[in-house]
């Protein structure tokens, strides 16, 4: 997701990630650690990030999908690939779990701010939200199909409709209270995850 994390770096599992996995997947936390040390050893070049066929391994492995086409594995790993090189870092790997387990308005409305604040200030910006929006659209409809999707103008009519220009940062709760007053607004967060 474009942080320390996704560059390779074996970093110590997080409570948090521990966390996140135990209540979105079918994994005992023992299963969780047993995996990410898997994944740090044995991902790639052993270097913590794992390919596409490695993703789908262990994706369906953690939220117990039958994906035979592997239609909604592509287009997760699509999106969490976020320097397009082909691997995901085991961090990457967790917000796609997470992405696929969240059903109620405000958990996906709270992990899509959590997603889009990559500087990690409690704030989007006009850039973050853009980043999001691209790869939510990869997970929904496709690289190739959302290759053909201004993304641009889409980032700028959110902001209008939150009265921000592109220079001013939304803060999660402007966020959420708009989105929960705007169901059209919320829509493009809870269709595209």
């Amino acid at each position: 997701m474009g942080n320390d994390a996704s560059k390779g770096c074996s970093t110590p599992l997080s409570d948090l990630e521990i966390a996140v996995l135990i209540a979105n997947s079918r994994l005992s936390e023992k299963e969780i650690r047993a995996m990410y040390d898997d994944f740090q050893k044995n991902g790639g070049e052993g270097d913590g990030k794992i390919s596409r066929d490695e993703f789908e391994e262990y994706y369906q492995k953690t939220v117990g999908i039958d994906d035979k086409r592997g239609i909604l594995v592509d287009n997760a790993f699509a999106a969490f690939d976020a320097n397009h090189d082909g691997y995901i870092s085991f961090t990457e790997f967790v917000f796609a779990v997470l992405a696929h387990g969240k059903t109620d308005l405000n958990g996906i409305l709270d992990f899509s701010f959590a997603v889009m604040d990559t500087s990690g200030d409690g704030r989007i910006s006009f850039n973050e939200l853009k980043t999001y929006l691209e790869k939510a659209m990869i997970l929904a409809i496709g690289r190739k199909e959302a290759s053909t999707i201004n993304v641009d103008q889409h980032a700028k009519d959110i902001f209008r409709d939150f009265g921000l220009t592109q220079t001013q940062k939304l803060n999660k709760e402007q966020f959420i209270q708009g989105c929960t007053k705007n169901k059209e607004l919320a829509s493009i967060f809870t269709e595209l995850k």
